[in-house]
């Protein structure tokens, strides 16, 4: 049998991670008013796997932004601090991203590199596996977790997940509801770090070996 669990196991803080009545979502023993404090941190390196080569990026969607594709924000782990492109929320400040995931993975930390002038999202609340998600139901549909955002545009910083509820996800639903005073929301930035089983890291490799890649194709240009 194939095992459909991640690899790695949950830690023991992880094993006692308990749930309040802060509208169904996941609260540690610290928290007091329905939402995450200090578990976000700046990443020296990328020192967990990045979860980049099991994203679908053809199904991945933005809702309420100026950008078409979400592959501007989605970026590769040496990408994350490059800030030539981004989202940007478009009639107001509310963005949601849709990230669909080609197998089912466990996310351990989720990565964020936030706008400048105050158009850092001040939070992110976090579904897993509801494709449903869209401005109508957001605010009232219990989520998985839910973090708050410092207002930094200077480093890529890593939220961690209660790791516990973040196994078999085939797909992550970000909101951001508000930022930090600007007209419209902006991110850099965002990735992700966990893990997979090696049955589906085949699955992932087989599918991206049989899709032309950019660099077998150089042209002349790039040979010069």
């Amino acid at each position: 049998d194939i095992a459909m669990s991640c690899s790695s196991e949950a830690t023991e803080s992880d094993r006692h991670v308990h749930e309040h009545g802060h509208d169904g979502h996941v609260c540690d023993g610290h928290c007091e008013h329905g939402h995450d404090h200090g578990e976000h941190e700046k990443p020296d390196e990328w020192e967990e796997p990045s979860l980049f080569a099991y994203i679908d990026l053809e199904q991945c969607r933005l809702l309420n932004a100026q950008q078409e594709s979400a592959d501007v924000v989605l970026k590769h782990p040496s990408r994350l601090t490059d800030r030539s492109t981004w989202v940007e929320s478009d009639v107001d400040e509310e963005l949601i991203v849709h990230v669909q995931f080609a197998s089912a993975v466990c996310v351990r930390k989720i990565c964020l590199l936030g706008g400048e002038e105050d158009s850092c999202p001040r939070e992110m609340r976090v579904w897993i596996n509801r494709e449903d998600i869209d401005f109508d139901n957001a605010r009232d549909v219990p989520f998985t977790q839910r973090m708050e955002v410092p207002n930094d545009h200077r480093h890529l910083i890593d939220y961690k997940t209660k790791y516990v509820h973040f196994q078999n996800v085939h797909s992550l639903t970000l909101f951001f509801p508000s930022n930090y005073g600007a007209e419209t929301t902006k991110i850099y930035a965002l990735g992700f770090k966990g893990d997979a089983t090696e049955y589906k890291r085949h699955i992932v490799e087989a599918v991206y070996e049989s899709k032309p890649m950019l660099a077998d194709h150089k042209t002349s240009a790039d040979a010069a």
